[in-house]
């Protein structure tokens, strides 16, 4: 799959989970974190203040409905940049500067893209060449996030 595809079909799987303002896009993002918090609740601790939250409170937290937002955004834009290599590289670059004080482990970052696919897919907008799309941009992604954390001396797989 060239990246021009890869592009199209992570763009085309985004199509139901638009960031904005309205009840439908806060609820795309915070759906994120709630089927994150119901499938993966170890991660939870990474989340300082909302290790014990439940969906439901994901879904009462304002916190989520803004994180859940930036998520959302950080999605489209992977998605939109990844036919220019060096942008992507860099997106990832500054994804991992801005995660750092959180001291990740650094497994989780292809991780990342299992759970995102995981939600896509529950929530039914997401056909089985779309996953494809999206695992092949995470290894992308991936492989320059763990290139950048031992180029700057911090854990890597």
């Amino acid at each position: 799959m060239n990246r021009s595809e890869v592009r199209q079909l992570c763009m085309t799987s985004l199509a139901q989970k638009m960031v904005g303002t309205g009840p439908e896009n806060l609820q795309a993002g915070r759906g994120f974190y709630e089927y994150f918090f119901t499938n993966f609740p170890d991660l939870r601790v990474y989340f300082k203040g909302a290790e014990k939250y439940t969906a439901e409170d994901v879904r009462k937290s304002e916190r989520f409905e803004k994180q859940g937002q930036r998520i959302l955004l950080a999605c489209h834009l992977l998605a939109n940049i990844f036919e220019n290599p060096e942008v992507f590289k860099a997106y990832v670059r500054e994804t991992i500067n801005r995660h750092r004080i959180y001291k990740m482990d650094p497994a989780l970052w292809s991780a990342f893209f299992q759970v995102w696919t995981g939600y896509l897919a529950e929530n039914g907008s997401l056909k089985s060449e779309e996953k494809e799309a999206w695992l092949e941009l995470g290894k992308e992604f991936n492989e320059e996030a763990q290139k950048h954390l031992k180029n700057s001396n911090l854990p890597h797989v």
